[in-house]
């Protein structure tokens, strides 16, 4: 199946779609991959050199890329620009106007031990025009408390954030750090009828990219008919093989080239806790 993903993109590692993109043409998918950013390296590494893509231009290739063929699935991260959020939403609905379109927003705000990185502007773009035509939303616990407008500090907050998430649209909303055992990394699989936890040891010092590279795995096996946990325990699964290369030989950036294997077979499986008596505590 072919992705529109609009995201960063970097020259040397792997975050944005550097990641996102490469993981989903491993799995299969093909990928157009129109950047926001086009930078060095994550400015995690220092100081890059780069620019933010002029938005018309950006639009300009979305528009181009529908015009020769439809893609079956959208994926937005990094916006740069609140200009960029807003013409996605219009090309959203001119999309589907003719065919069904799958929509996943990964809102790209900021994160627990940063703060907010993006404008307001783009927080604004985000919950207001894409957040109603999303199906899909990735967020870190901090997005969706900011999303949400509400406290996501337990387990059961998160759950309450993202049921709220979803009254503006969606259908799922998928946490990609949720509270829980220490040591654990959990992420929180929320759907109008059914609620799954998937965990997998955590792995400290983890590289720049690990949510653009989840976000890319877990479209791939969605696209290939998953159910939505199992498509999240496999992609989060894969995250931790990657993380685990990445130490082992010392790269500050995920090994993704050296660990592309573990894309297709991660080694160790995530667990996946159904969580469905929580439910009532959430209606």
């Amino acid at each position: 199946m072919a992705v529109l993903s609009l995201s960063s993109q970097v020259a040397m590692g792997h975050v944005g779609n550097s990641a996102t993109a490469f993981a989903l043409r491993r799995l299969g998918h093909v990928v157009w991959d129109v950047p926001t950013t086009v930078l060095s390296f994550h400015p995690g590494h220092g100081r890059p050199e780069g620019k933010a893509l002029e938005s018309g231009a950006v639009s300009g290739m979305i528009r181009a890329i529908i015009c020769r063929s439809r893609p079956d699935l959208v994926f937005s991260g990094y916006l740069a620009e609140s200009t960029n959020g807003e013409m996605l939403a219009r090309q959203l609905d001119r999309l589907r106007e003719d065919a069904a379109c799958r929509y996943v927003l990964d809102p790209v705000i900021g994160d627990t031990h940063t703060g907010r990185y993006v404008p307001s502007a783009i927080v604004a773009t985000i919950r207001d025009s894409l957040m109603p035509r999303a199906d899909i939303v990735l967020p870190n616990r901090y997005e969706l408390g900011v999303l949400a407008g509400m406290p996501t500090t337990t387990e059961i907050e998160v759950m309450l954030a993202a049921r709220h998430l979803m009254t503006l649209g969606p259908c799922a909303v998928v946490c990609t750090s949720s509270p829980g055992v220490q040591g654990k990394v959990q992420v929180l699989v929320v759907q109008r009828e059914s609620l799954h936890r998937v965990s997998m040891p955590a792995i400290p010092d983890a590289p720049h990219g690990t949510g653009d590279l989840f976000a890319g795995l877990f479209i791939a096996r969605m696209l290939d008919g998953m159910p939505l946990q199992n498509a999240a325990a496999l992609a989060a699964s894969a995250v931790h093989a990657v993380i685990g290369w990445s130490r082992a030989l010392g790269d500050s950036d995920l090994a993704l080239v050296a660990a592309q294997s573990s894309l297709l077979e991660p080694p160790l499986e995530a667990e996946i806790t159904v969580l469905q008596p929580r439910l009532a505590e959430i209606a």
